[in-house]
């Protein structure tokens, strides 16, 4: 994904798209209102709404029967690891790359806990949280800051799942923000209105980010250029 090719109009259209693809926004209305404001995964309700959430955005590994094994991971994972977060107010583009670091490390913790436990054959198997919904965890707790991704993320991103290509990923989402943020500016606003001005004023810039990754990248959509948007508009 070239960085300069993203414009405002192209993440308005991919929003557009995203609602009409997907019921994930439905779901993750869903889920923050389940969680509300404070939410905390040491909390047993917080944590199921968490296994609902990820089961709708797509990680069926984590099954319903098994959500008690994925809860307890992610219990443990996270009374190791929220304390070594910045604030939930922070952006992603005002994190420092150390701070995105930290995080990386903690994704990569959390990616090899145990999901699921299976028996197939006779023999025991454990199934891992993995990079998918991992990432997807990350941007629960922090929805300015990070992003999820999918199979199909990683590989447009030439990102291997690991710890340091997560890394990678986000530092190129911080340079696509503040990409994003020199267009805002230049049209009178500022970033955090970005969502406002979509008509999106319950999502994050984030959230709006992952929906236009997820629709050119994920969905291989070919979004109409600013040209062919000014037209469409002027046919009123």
């Amino acid at each position: 994904m070239n960085i300069k090719d993203v414009t405002l109009g192209k993440i308005a259209v991919a929003s557009l798209l995203f609602d009409s693809l997907t019921p994930y926004n439905t779901s993750l209305v869903n889920f923050r209102s389940a969680t509300g404001d404070g939410m905390d995964l040491a909390i047993q309700e917080h944590r199921d709404a968490l296994m609902n959430w990820l089961n709708d955005w797509g990680c069926r590994h984590l099954s319903k029967d098994q959500h008690q094994v994925a809860s307890k991971s992610i219990l443990d994972w996270y009374q190791t690891n929220c304390a070594t977060f910045f604030s939930d107010k922070t952006p992603l583009w005002q994190l420092e790359n150390q701070e995105i670091e930290t995080v990386a490390n903690a994704y990569g913790s959390l990616k090899d806990k145990a999901g699921a436990r299976r028996v197939r054959g006779g023999n025991k198997r454990e199934v891992h949280i993995g990079p998918t919904a991992a990432s997807k965890i990350l941007f629960a707790i922090r929805p300015k800051a990070l992003m999820p991704w999918d199979e199909a993320m990683r590989v447009a991103f030439k990102c291997d799942g690991s710890p340091e290509s997560y890394f990678k990923y986000l530092l190129t989402i911080r340079n696509l923000t503040l990409h994003i943020g020199n267009l805002c500016r230049n049209k009178g606003f500022q970033i955090d209105d970005l969502p406002k001005e979509l008509g999106r004023s319950n999502s994050t810039v984030l959230a709006l980010v992952n929906e236009y990754i997820w629709v050119t990248e994920t969905r291989k959509v070919k979004l109409p250029s600013s040209g062919t948007l000014t037209q469409w508009a002027s046919l009123g």
